[in-house]
């Protein structure tokens, strides 16, 4: 009879109280560090369960990976420090149940005309 050994999951990525910086490695050629005072927004579509969207500055970093659920959270919070691509992960068993990026991808945001607007720019019918 064989053995089923319960293992924690693990989170292949850092965090911190309050951190001022964030940096995205894509694992291939380029490390990003960018300051959370940018952050605009993350998203993680229901359509889309292994990819995260996080719009900070001028960039989209879209990491693609497994149970991202514990990445989104510390984002949602500013507590992520960094993570890096590890796509080796996701070819041993052992890891099925950590949280992990497999792709990091750095796009330009497409630029605005005009100002970004705010919640406070809004016609919310307010006075």
């Amino acid at each position: 009879m064989e053995r089923t050994t319960f293992k924690k999951p693990r989170q292949y990525f850092d965090t911190a109280a309050r951190p001022s910086h964030v940096t995205f490695d894509d694992g291939k050629s380029l490390k990003r560090n960018f300051p959370w005072m940018h952050y605009i927004e993350a998203r993680w579509d229901y359509g889309e369960p292994d990819v995260v969207k996080v719009l900070i500055g001028d960039w989209l970093v879209v990491i693609a990976g497994f149970n991202l659920a514990a990445l989104f959270v510390a984002i949602e919070e500013h507590a992520l420090t960094r993570i890096r691509a590890q796509p080796a992960l996701a070819r041993d068993r052992e890891h099925a149940a950590d949280s992990f990026a497999t792709e990091i991808c750095f796009i330009k945001a497409p630029q605005t005309s005009g100002k970004r607007k705010g919640q406070t720019e809004l016609d919310l019918g307010l006075g």
